[in-house]
């Protein structure tokens, strides 16, 4: 249970940024206070504020009003040097990003030995389901397993403050409630958990939950999200259908610390126009590594990839990687509007480009550049890009994995709006409320594919 002890506190709190598109109100006028030995959820839709907010109490932010008290000490206006030492030993800091928490050539145990101030590393590597990827650089694990591993960095630094952007965004159901396990334990112990979430899971654990839109906190909404009603996963494709994309016996295995990784597995399955299939699976179980053979990005060291495959041209296949792939020079509508502008159309496709940008909720962002927008608004620009020449085929990692329940149901009906021209989506996910947006689901573990009945 919370203790009485304050862990953080805001007053007032205002933060503005200037950019080159002009000025973003990120929070305005937050006041909260979350004790110890509490876990606090900080919700709202992308855009509302939440990492902003995290990363005052973190002290990588200077507020541009407004007080911030974080473990009895003052530090909206401490220096950059002091800031920098109250993360050290005071405030652990999970990025969004999963491999921005690394370094690329230190090992798990490594970036573990660097920051572990006290005894209970195995306790917590075992307890997030990565004790067996010590030895493994970054690069070597999965997305999600990145995320645990930045978490657990975090949490063996000895903080009593651990702040975290949306650590279970990229985690399957297991997975993130071996992270929350984690939490209830280290709660215990007396540390404070600030974790920006759209989770309903995190939201129901926590023992504060402030939720925020557009920078200013609200009360929680009764209603839910307008959303997409009408599609069942049930629905028939025509027995007709042509076949874009077909695996046949596929095979990819790497070399990893002697040991060989089957993370392809002889897979085999067909996706054929007008379907979303739906790829799902625990963290490391092959999803994003079979997404790349079909992109073309990786080899396969055995079978056959047949249809639109490898294919460079986005009119007959797009990918929306996990790290997006924006490019940070371009503005959010330079992005959407690249492959139009690669093929010469960019004229031809100035309608489709402002429809989408408008159903997907970044007309009033347009001219922004991503790196000023939320990972959940990038998330939705690499989507309105992959859709914007209606390729034959859309493979998508975690496309959802940032969103909140409106907008991942705005994105999954994008998506489906796209099948039902003829094209077809392959969507790797851990997102369950997507089913019924899915023609059929095919679930990886191992590297091996079986259907679910």
């Amino acid at each position: 249970m919370p203790s009485e002890e304050v862990a953080v506190r805001f007053e007032d709190l205002a933060k503005t940024y200037r950019t080159a598109s002009g000025e973003v109100r990120a929070l305005r006028g937050v006041s909260a206070t979350f004790p110890a030995a509490a876990l606090v959820a900080v919700a709202g839709p992308s855009g509302s504020g939440k990492s902003s907010l995290l990363r005052l109490i973190a002290g990588m932010d200077r507020p541009s009003s407004g007080t911030v008290v974080v473990s009895g000490r003052t530090i909206g206006r401490a220096s950059p040097r002091a800031r920098r030492r109250m993360r050290r030993h005071a405030v652990g800091y999970v990025f969004q990003r999963p491999s921005d928490n690394f370094l690329p050539h230190l090992t798990v145990g490594e970036h573990m030995d660097r920051v572990a101030r006290d005894g209970h590393v195995d306790e917590v590597l075992e307890a997030l389901g990565i004790a067996g990827r010590v030895e493994h650089r970054p690069v070597e694990l999965s997305g999600g397993e990145q995320q645990r591993a930045a978490f657990a960095q975090a949490l063996v630094s000895g903080a009593r403050v651990v702040v975290a952007d949306e650590p279970t965004a990229e985690l399957d159901t297991a997975s993130g409630e071996a992270v929350l396990g984690a939490i209830r334990e280290l709660r215990g112990r007396g540390v404070t958990f600030v974790l920006a979430t759209h989770d309903p899971a995190v939201m129901r654990a926590a023992d504060v939950l402030l939720r925020l839109d557009h920078g200013e906190v609200v009360e929680p909404r009764r209603a839910p999200p307008d959303g997409i009603v009408g599609f069942s996963a049930t629905d028939e494709i025509e027995p007709d259908a042509r076949s874009v994309l077909t695996l046949t016996d596929v095979v990819k295995t790497f070399e990893r610390g002697g040991d060989q990784v089957h993370a392809v597995d002889h897979v085999s399955f067909e996706v054929r126009e007008g379907e979303m299939v739906g790829l799902v699976g625990r963290s490391g179980s092959g999803k994003t590594t079979l997404l790349n053979l079909i992109a073309g990005w990786e080899q396969a060291d055995g079978g056959r990839i047949e249809g639109v495959t490898g294919t460079p041209a986005w009119k007959d296949l797009a990918v929306v990687p996990q790290k997006l792939g924006l490019i940070d020079e371009l503005t959010v509508r330079e992005n959407v509007s690249y492959p139009a502008k690669l093929e010469g159309s960019l004229e031809e496709h100035a309608d489709r480009i402002d429809e989408l940008l408008e159903e997907l909720g970044l007309t009033d962002l347009a001219e922004r550049r991503p790196f000023e927008t939320s990972v959940g608004e990038q998330q939705r620009t690499a989507i309105v890009r992959a859709l914007l020449l209606r390729p034959r085929l859309v493979v998508a990692d975690e496309a959802t994995g940032h969103q909140d329940r409106g907008w991942t149901e705005k994105v999954f009906a994008a998506l489906r709006a796209h099948c039902d021209e003829g094209a077809a989506c392959l969507v790797a996910t851990h997102d369950e409320s997507s089913n019924r947006f899915l023609n059929r689901t095919l679930a990886i573990r191992d590297g091996r594919i079986g259907v679910p009945g």
